[in-house]
Order: structure tokens, then sequence, then C-alpha cells
């Protein structure tokens, strides 16, 4: 049996906490932040962070600074390699 994928195949975990036009959205962002002139890793890293820290709640904002940091990574480490697949990047 075989299967035709037209988008690359999404983790569990992105699947389940953004909707397709968030990550087009960020897809989006990113871009926008490259050709404006911004560096492939502070765009990716940035544009990122700014939109978890517009829309979710679980951010530790008041615990440790460890704490604080683990909560954007969740997202980070799941969200980079799409949209580096996205932009090919990767």
């Amino acid at each position: 049996m075989k299967y035709i994928i037209s988008e690359p195949r999404l983790s569990m975990f992105l699947r389940r906490r953004f909707s397709p036009e968030d990550l087009l959205w960020i897809v989006n962002d990113v871009k926008k932040m490259i050709d404006q002139g911004y560096n492939v890793d502070t765009a990716l890293y940035g544009g990122i962070r700014e939109f978890i820290k517009s829309g979710f709640a679980d951010i530790d904002e008041f615990g440790y600074e460890q704490s604080y940091w683990d909560s954007y990574l969740k997202y980070e480490d799941a969200l980079i390699p799409y949209v580096k697949s996205q932009l090919g990047l990767d």
C-alpha cells in the first residue's frame, strides 16, 4: 500500500498544539525576518519565541530560570526542524 503525503509529516506534538494556520504564520514570520536581513538563527529562534510568548499559557514565567527556559524548549525543539524543513534550510 502506498501513501501520498503532500506535506511533510508533522509530529503528533505539533499537530496537537498548533493549527495549520499557526504553523503557516510561524514559517512566514521567520521567512520575513530572514528576508529583512536577520541571520537564520536569529530569525528562527526570535520568530518562534515571539510566537510562543504571545500565545501559550504554560510558559513558566514565574518559576526558576531553568524552568522558564525548559518551558520554551519543549516547543522550540519541535518547531525548529519543522520551520527549517519548510524553508529549505536543513
